[in-house]
């Protein structure tokens, strides 16, 4: 049974430094990865692209560029639903 009870303890403290360790590093690695600020343009496909860009952990604010006089609800209804979408140039400022 004190085989059983020094086995359980060992393992527990191993795992658990394991975690621990685990964890120092994961929060080491978030902090000194940098964002990126992305522009695109305002085209077809754009709900698909910033969908796929707010999955990954390096791209901070995405920025869409419109051109001059062009309206695109596209892009405003974007912006409204991300909060790190952003319109840039045009009706957008």
């Amino acid at each position: 049974m004190e085989f059983l009870y020094v086995f359980a303890l060992m393992f527990l403290s191993i795992f658990g430094l394991a975690m621990l360790i685990k964890l120092f590093f994961g929060a080491l690695f978030r902090s000194a990865a940098r964002q990126f600020d992305v522009y695109v343009r305002a085209e077809d496909g754009l709900d698909e692209f910033v969908r796929f860009a707010g999955k990954c952990s390096h791209i901070g604010k995405i920025n869409i560029i419109l051109s001059d006089g062009e309206p695109d609800v596209t892009a405003r209804t974007l912006a409204e639903k991300f909060a790190d979408v952003n319109i840039v140039g045009g009706q957008g400022r």
